[in-house]
């Protein structure tokens, strides 16, 4: 099962976490491992492109996705960072909705570390 883990600071998203795999098919023909990994790596390409402070991230070929917010983003950065983060978590629910045997979505309070 893949486990998605979305961090909420309020009503802002600061990051997420996405482990595991689907398993509902071989590798290489899993449509939820497809689908969710292709949300997931947009978004890392989406905030790339459209903020100056890069976001923090991490990905590996095991099924581990994690990306955090920079700190200190200006109102119109944090708004763009905010669009495509929601419009991925969107996508994740729509997933989880006909999938949720393959997929769990949680919404997690975000507290800052150190």
């Amino acid at each position: 099962m893949i486990h998605a883990d979305i961090y909420f600071d309020g009503s802002l998203l600061k990051g997420f976490i996405i482990k595991g795999h689907a398993g509902m098919a071989e590798s290489g023909k899993d449509i939820v491992c497809a689908s969710v990994s292709a949300l997931a790596q947009t978004t890392l390409l989406g905030l790339d492109a459209y903020l100056t402070v890069k976001p923090r991230w991490q990905l590996d070929d095991e099924g581990y996705i994690e990306c955090w917010l920079p700190e200190g983003l200006a109102p119109e950065e944090m708004t763009k960072a905010q669009v495509i983060m929601h419009t991925m978590e969107l996508g994740l629910l729509c997933i989880e909705e006909s999938y949720g045997q393959y997929l769990k979505v949680s919404k997690r309070r975000w507290t800052k570390c150190c």
